[in-house]
């Protein structure tokens, strides 16, 4: 049985899609996720606030678990993360597939096993770093989310902002921003870069997205979904943080000390200290 939307308040995700040359509205996409993970996407051809929530209701359709969530190994390969069967506590963030937010997409280009596999090698890696050889400037990993058979995220430390919403975003969960020595943060990410390197591994997408800024005013590095042992092929980087020399089909040290170079560079021109929060006004 479908769920009921009764306010904004129930919606996990929602979008208006625009498109063409010039711009024009295409859809709104939303998605609602209920407590045991199972997730109902719906669209309408109308702009968010011009719909009911009637309409929304009857928009929706649930997508089947082996279309978006990987299956979970078992066999003790991967983690159950603790309090499995209760919500996200607060503190804790739950990393899902990309099919949650772009299932139409993928589903447009044949491409719905590719978000599966990107979370399934995600939580393998975080499982060798993480969990065996933790550091405290790499996210805390504490397991996966399992359901029906299914890995419908991974459970992590959850942290105020990444390092790009630090400088540009005003809305920093209505606290006001810890002042951030450069230096020392450098420092700090470095550090966790040569950590993930005695390992064995590279990270190869470091850019101020995929460092988060804890309340310290320190780094915590994420997004290892491109991570692997050197010498291995994975996905690619982010343009505008990539060498255009090198090859990012392979796994490789050099991508990280570029991005590292790249990123000083960057982080010397913010702006540092805090500002005053913003609040969203309502939708």
């Amino acid at each position: 049985m479908a769920p009921k939307i009764t306010s904004w308040a129930d919606i996990s995700y929602l979008v208006e899609y625009f498109g063409g040359d010039p711009m024009e509205f295409h859809a709104t996409r939303f998605a609602f996720i209920e407590e045991d993970d199972v997730v109902w996407i719906g669209e309408l051809p109308v702009r968010k606030k011009k719909a009911s929530m009637e309409e929304y209701d009857a928009a929706l359709v649930r997508l089947l678990d082996a279309e978006i969530y990987p299956e979970f190994p078992g066999g003790g390969e991967l983690t159950v993360a603790p309090g499995n069967e209760l919500p996200v506590a607060s503190n804790l963030y739950l990393k899902r597939p990309l099919a949650v937010k772009r299932y139409n997409e993928f589903k447009q280009a044949d491409l719905l096993h590719f978000p599966r596999d990107i979370l399934l090698q995600e939580a393998h890696t975080l499982e060798a770093i993480c969990r065996h050889h933790p550091h405290p400037n790499i996210i805390g990993y504490h397991g996966c989310r399992v359901h029906r058979g299914f890995i419908t995220g991974l459970v992590l430390d959850r942290h105020p902002s990444d390092l790009q919403e630090y400088f540009h975003d005003e809305h920093w969960w209505g606290q006001t921003r810890p002042p951030l020595d450069k230096e020392r943060f450098m420092e700090a990410l470095q550090s966790a870069v040569d950590h993930l390197h005695s390992l064995g591994f590279a990270h190869n997408d470091i850019k101020p997205q995929n460092i988060l800024v804890n309340a310290a005013g320190m780094p915590v590095l994420v997004d290892f979904d491109s991570c692997r042992p050197v010498g291995e092929k994975g996905s690619r980087g982010t343009v505008g943080w990539m060498d255009d020399e090198e090859n990012y089909e392979i796994s490789d040290f050099r991508h990280d000390t570029f991005a590292m170079e790249k990123l000083r560079a960057w982080l010397a021109e913010q702006k540092t200290g805090p500002r005053p929060a913003f609040i969203y006004p309502p939708m």
